[in-house]
């Protein structure tokens, strides 16, 4: 299984449990890309810096949810995807 159809996986997965998060996920937005500009991309970070790598990252709000996914995609799924969150805080009251 690719890259691409880690991602195509993991969205699935995303919407089919979405009550487990807390917070938003960004899907990845080379989703959202046809298959040749899909391609380019994966040609080009195959040997560059993190920065390229965005449109293959799910964005979530907090790092709990984050982990959680990861690791329940990993043990149901075999997924392997990449991710980052954006740290928000978390009001205490």
């Amino acid at each position: 299984m690719g890259p691409l159809d880690n991602i195509v996986a993991g969205v699935a997965w995303l919407r089919q449990n979405a009550g487990l998060l807390r917070g938003k996920v960004v899907e990845p937005a080379v989703q959202n890309m046809d298959p040749k500009e899909q391609q380019e991309l994966l040609e080009r970070i195959q040997d560059t810096d993190e920065e390229e790598k965005y449109p293959l990252l799910f964005t979530f709000d907090f790092q709990e949810d984050m982990e959680e996914v990861f690791h329940n995609m990993a043990a149901e799924e075999d997924l392997r995807v990449n991710a980052m969150f954006l740290g928000r805080w978390v009001d205490s009251q």
